[in-house]
């Protein structure tokens, strides 16, 4: 397959939850993706396609409901200096984007930048989205643009979203030099547009996101079974009532301490030595006390049980890690295997 080929991936032939488990898998090297609860597994869909453009990276998509997550563990580990420019042609999505509060709708331009945390809600979507280096986007340098969006009934949104939809149409048959060219008239575009408008990095500095600071500190005392909102305030000098308010997209600080340690049990879970770690030992290393509350609580969030998760790590359909230094378009290659276990 040529390296400019668009890669399809189409999971119509698989049932719903196999879907999703395979979509995980997909999705992960940019977001943790998760289900509002267990049931919406029995209906889910998604579809991707996705093009090589120069250095950067384009895809189509278009899946079902879905919620959408990037922390401090996942900028750290995934080594991509990108930032992503999405055009959503329907739904959108709502939530944070480090300590902004963002809501974008259809026809909307927004910006997400990988060294920055996110936690979104999408409902049923269609979007392009396109992975650049960040070094090509010059205002990415020098503004803070996480969850920065150019509303669809701006001119210059229609401008760049058309230009996105003739990016797509048309990547496969550009040389690369073209697609170089391509991509720095869309750079220009949003140089040019309302997006100069944001914050300077160093006043974003000034005002370092208390949000990411607490999350460091949760991912540093996972293990900690006393680690609790009055705890976590005094170590981050904050009052209860800011964690509070901080936490509560995520459903409180609790809720999301209990998130962060089912991920760590589902990697626990994939690794090859894990066979001989029962499921219930896990659970209880997790801050589970029930290993039937564990096997729910990992349900809702993964759409699979723990031994559903164990199998498909044996049968190597584990979710692709991301290795610090490799780039989107070894992503394609990650995408490319997965289609081929089914």
């Amino acid at each position: 397959m040529a390296e400019q080929e668009t890669t399809d991936f189409k999971l119509g032939r698989l049932a719903a939850e196999q879907q999703f488990a395979l979509w995980h898998d997909l999705v992960r090297p940019l977001f943790r993706v998760g289900l509002e609860d267990a049931e919406a597994a029995g209906s889910f869909r998604a579809e991707v396609k996705a093009a090589p453009v120069a250095d950067a990276l384009l895809t189509t998509c278009t899946a079902r409901a879905q919620t959408f997550e990037r922390d401090h563990g996942d900028v750290r580990s995934s080594g991509w200096d990108h930032v992503v420019i999405q055009h959503y042609v329907a739904g959108g999505f709502e939530g944070a984007c480090g300590d902004r509060t963002v809501a974008v709708t259809a026809g909307d331009v927004n910006v997400l930048d990988l060294n920055r945390t996110l936690r979104t809600r999408a409902p049923d979507f269609s979007n392009l989205t396109l992975i650049l280096p960040r070094d090509r986007l010059a205002i990415a340098g020098t503004h803070d643009l996480h969850g920065r969006a150019l509303k669809g009934g701006d001119a210059i949104a229609a401008m760049i979203g058309s230009h996105l939809r003739s990016l797509s149409a048309h990547a496969g048959a550009l040389t690369p030099r073209e697609a170089g060219s391509a991509l720095d008239a869309l750079c220009l575009l949003l140089a040019g547009s309302d997006l100069r408008e944001a914050d300077p990095l160093v006043r974003a500095a000034a005002s370092a996101s208390a949000h990411e600071r607490i999350c460091a500190h949760i991912d540093r005392h996972l293990d900690d079974p006393d680690l609790t909102p009055a705890g976590i305030a005094a170590a981050c000098r904050v009052s209860r009532a800011t964690l509070y308010r901080l936490f509560g997209f995520e459903g409180g600080v609790m809720a999301y301490i209990a998130g962060r340690r089912l991920d760590r049990a589902f990697t626990a879970l994939c690794r090859p030595e894990a066979e001989r770690t029962s499921i219930a030992e896990v659970a209880y290393r997790s801050g589970f006390t029930s290993e039937a509350h564990f096997s729910r609580s990992f349900r809702s969030r993964f759409a699979m049980a723990p031994r559903e998760a164990r199998r498909r790590a044996r049968e190597g359909l584990a979710p692709a890690r991301v290795v610090a230094g490799l780039g989107p378009n070894d992503w394609i290659g990650t995408m490319r295997r997965l289609r081929e276990t089914f």
